[in-house]
């Protein structure tokens, strides 16, 4: 696969520095991989760091900014930041606040901002982890959900960002956090692989025909195989598991994202959005909120993914509504 770049072990400071170059109100920490805004932290107790490994962008560099994050700390791709990248981007801040880490629930992720916390912790620093864990996907072999960190962790971005120009407590940013997440729900669908950077072949390959239910945003196994049919039944597929999987029945509130993995068509993705609407109208779900676009991607895999977020609260909504930064949010 073709791939506009210079060097494969260059392309995150090369891309952080064409991030900084197209939106100057963001900056690049020397010798750090990470993107931070500074403005407007004086009206919050918390800031609020995310980040992980690159090639999902615009996740999270493309959400730093007014009324979202403070930072995001990128890693090689699809390689989390080590403790120490994380560690050196909170000390930017200072320690006169807060700090909740917001990550992405895979193992090794969520080692590397473990440990950052805890040295953070023991060196004056307060500092507490929020761990988003959306994907419905089923393993094959135990039948559990998965629960990995996916694409409606955008939401919990725009969410928590949006509470935490209110001056909300670190605790009452936990607890908010920990109560979307509880109500977040996403499923995806693969078309293709995915080819990295240093890459000369797919991390999987699909006959030209066929599609692979929940498939993780690395590559990661699906739950099933399966010819490709159309949008409309395929939205029923995800729609129908994430009704189940999330509780959310007739006359429930929810906001909609519809999230391109990297590679599907603009036209595709909002042929899907509206059969995924339709499907979920039909079933007699209110939509406040309808998002649709590439959020969070998986380099160049082709894909789509759908997550629901159960409004339990009307003030999430409100949030999801303020204006904000970010270059990806609207």
């Amino acid at each position: 696969m073709k791939k506009l770049i210079n060097e494969a072990n260059a392309v995150v400071e090369e891309m952080l520095q064409g991030v900084v170059t197209a939106h100057p109100e963001l900056e690049k920490p020397k010798e750090l991989n990470s993107i931070i805004y500074r403005k407007g932290i004086e009206k919050r107790q918390t800031i609020l760091i995310s980040g992980g490994g690159s090639g999902h962008e615009p996740l999270d560099i493309g959400y730093v900014g007014e009324g979202l994050l403070d930072a995001a700390v990128m890693g090689e791709p699809f390689v989390p930041p080590t403790s120490k990248q994380i560690i050196q981007t909170v000390k930017l801040f200072g320690n006169e606040k807060d700090v909740l880490l917001i990550v992405k629930n895979f193992e090794e992720d969520v080692g590397q901002f473990d440990l950052a916390r805890q040295y953070l912790n023991v060196h004056g620093f307060s500092t507490k982890m929020l761990i988003i864990s959306d994907d419905i996907s089923i393993n094959p072999s135990t039948k559990e959900t998965r629960r990995r960190g996916v694409a409606g962790t955008v939401l919990v971005h725009k969410i928590l960002g949006a509470a935490a120009d209110t001056g909300a407590s670190i605790t009452e940013l936990l607890e908010l956090g920990n109560a979307i997440n509880q109500n977040l729900f996403t499923l995806g669908v693969a078309f293709s692989g995915v080819e990295l950077p240093a890459q000369k072949e797919p991390t999987f390959t699909l006959n030209e025909d066929q599609i692979y239910y929940g498939i993780g945003i690395h590559g990661e196994k699906g739950y099933r195989k399966e010819k490709m049919t159309n949008s409309e039944l395929l939205g029923r597929e995800l729609v129908n598991k994430l009704l189940q999987v999330g509780n959310i029945h007739g006359n429930d509130a929810a906001v909609v994202l519809i999230n391109g993995f990297g590679n599907l068509p603009m036209m595709d993705n909002f042929i899907f959005t509206n059969d995924v609407v339709n499907l979920l109208k039909l079933k007699g779900i209110r939509l406040p909120l309808i998002k649709s676009g590439n959020f969070l991607s998986s380099y160049n895999m082709n894909g789509v993914s759908v997550s629901l977020l159960k409004l339990t609260d009307q003030s999430w909504l409100e949030y999801l509504n303020q204006d904000s930064g970010g270059f990806s949010w609207d």
